[in-house]
C-alpha cells in the first residue's frame, strides 16, 4: 500500500479552497485501489482568524464589520457548520489538527510522497501562508506538486528570502504549478522550467459534482451567481448594470467586504461548498472575478462573464485555453454585450478531456503507477 499525503487549503472557509482539495483527493484516490490518501490536517491560526464569525479586535473597521453581520448571524452560523462538516465528513484529514505552534505529529512523518497543492499554497503574500507549505518538515521522502500557485501576480523576491525558497523549491522531485505566472514565479527561483496542470476541481466531470450538490435553488434559476471575494466599487456597478439590463435579481452567496456593505441583492449567506455547486449549476448566469467562480461555470457550461479576468493570470490563462477571452469584461461598456448565451460545452469539454489526460499522466508519473 502507497501511502499518499497532501498539504493544501482544505479548511479554508472558501468555496474553490475546499472543493479542490475534495477534487484531487477523489482523482488520487481513483487512480489505484493501493493507495492511502489523506490531507495533512493543518489549520493555522491566522487562518481560524479569518474565517471566524466574530472578529478578533477592538479597531473600529472591525468593530463596524461584526455589528453588520448582526443581522445574517443565524445564516452565517449555517454557513460556517456546513463548511466544518464537509471538511470532517468528505475529506480524507490525518487525525490530529495542527497549527504553526505545533509539533508535526508522528503521523505526519510515515507517509511515502508529499504532495504540495493545489489552490494558492505557494503565495508568500498570503496572511496564512507558512513554510510547511513547502513541506519543509519532510526528510528523505519523494515531494511533489500538483497545480500549485504563487497567487495572482508576480512575486518580487527580493522583499522575501530568495534563497530559502530557492532551497525548499529545489527539493522537489516534480513540480507542477496552476498557471504561467506561477511557472514563471518556479523558473525565478531555481531556474527550471516546470509542468503547468489545471486545477484539481476541473479535473471531475459535472455528474461526479452533482452527485455530492446540494439541492439549493432561487426562483426556478432565474437568477444571476454574483460570486466576488473582494468586489470594487466599479464590479458591483457592473453586476447591478447587468442585472438591470437582464431583468434578472442578483443572488450573492456571501457578505464580501466595505464596497459591499448595502446592496439589494438576494442574500443566501448560509450556503456551503455543496450549496455552492447547486446556485452555480441552476443560475441563469454566473458573475464572478473568482478563479473557481470561472471554473465551475465551465465544468457546468453556464453562461458566464469575468469581471476583469485577464487581468488575472490565473483566470486568463483557462480563459485563452478555452478561446473564450471575450468573456472577461472590464467595464459598464463591455457589459453591454453581455447575454445569457451558452459557453461552447464541446470546446471546453474537449479542452478539459484534454487537460485531464495530461494531468493523469503526471500523477501516475510521480506516483510511480505503471
Amino acid at each position: 500500500m502507497m501511502r499518499v499525503a497532501t498539504i493544501t487549503f482544505h479548511a479554508a472557509h472558501n468555496f474553490g479552497s475546499v472543493l479542490q482539495a475534495y477534487a484531487l483527493q477523489s482523482v488520487i484516490e481513483g487512480i489505484s485501489a493501493n493507495i492511502e490518501y489523506k490531507i495533512l490536517n493543518f489549520r493555522s491560526q491566522e487562518q481560524k482568524k479569518s474565517y471566524a464569525l466574530i472578529k478578533e479586535g477592538k479597531s473600529f473597521k472591525v468593530v463596524i464589520k461584526n455589528i453588520l453581520r448582526i443581522p445574517y448571524r443565524k445564516q452565517l452560523q449555517e454557513k460556517y457548520d456546513k463548511f466544518e462538516s464537509f471538511i470532517k465528513c468528505e475529506l480524507h484529514l490525518t487525525q490530529e489538527e495542527i497549527d504553526e505552534y505545533s509539533e508535526v505529529p508522528e503521523e505526519w512523518k510515515n507517509f511515502d510522497i508529499y504532495i504540495s497543492g493545489s489552490d494558492q499554497i505557494w503565495n508568500v503574500r498570503a496572511k496564512d501562508f507558512f513554510d510547511i507549505n513547502f513541506l519543509d518538515f519532510v526528510k528523505e521522502k519523494r515531494k511533489v506538486s500538483y497545480a500549485a500557485s504563487f497567487g495572482p501576480l508576480m512575486i518580487d523576491w527580493s522583499n522575501y528570502n530568495f534563497e530559502k525558497y530557492k532551497k525548499l523549491l529545489s527539493e522537489y522531485k516534480y513540480i507542477s504549478v496552476r498557471e504561467v505566472g506561477s511557472a514563471m514565479n518556479v523558473e525565478k527561483l531555481i531556474n527550471k522550467k516546470c509542468d503547468i496542470h489545471v486545477d484539481p476541481t476541473l479535473l471531475l466531470s459535472v455528474n461526479e459534482w452533482r452527485a455530492i450538490q446540494s439541492s439549493a435553488n432561487y426562483n426556478n434559476g432565474k437568477y444571476i451567481l454574483l460570486y466576488c471575494l473582494e468586489p470594487t466599487i466599479e464590479q458591483l456597478r457592473i453586476a447591478k448594470y447587468i442585472s438591470q439590463k437582464l431583468k434578472l435579481p442578483i443572488v450573492s452567496l456571501k457578505p464580501a467586504n466595505k464596497n459591499d456593505i448595502i446592496n439589494s441583492f438576494i442574500k443566501k449567506y448560509d450556503s456551503g461548498p455543496k450549496d455552492f455547486l447547486s446556485y452555480v449549476d441552476h443560475a441563469s448566469l454566473v458573475l464572478s472575478s473568482s478563479f473557481h467562480g470561472t471554473a465551475f461555470s465551465m465544468i457546468y457550461h453556464k453562461p458566464f462573464y469575468v469581471l476583469n479576468g485577464m487581468r488575472d493570470n490565473r483566470i486568463s490563462y483557462i480563459l485563452k485555453a478555452t478561446e473564450m477571452t471575450e468573456r472577461s469584461i472590464d467595464n459598464i461598456k463591455d457589459a453591454e454585450k453581455v447575454k445569457l448565451t451558452l459557453p461552447d460545452g464541446k470546446k471546453i469539454d474537449e479542452v478539459l478531456g484534454r487537460e485531464r489526460l495530461k494531468s493523469m499522466k503526471y500523477l501516475e508519473k510521480v506516483l510511480q503507477i505503471d
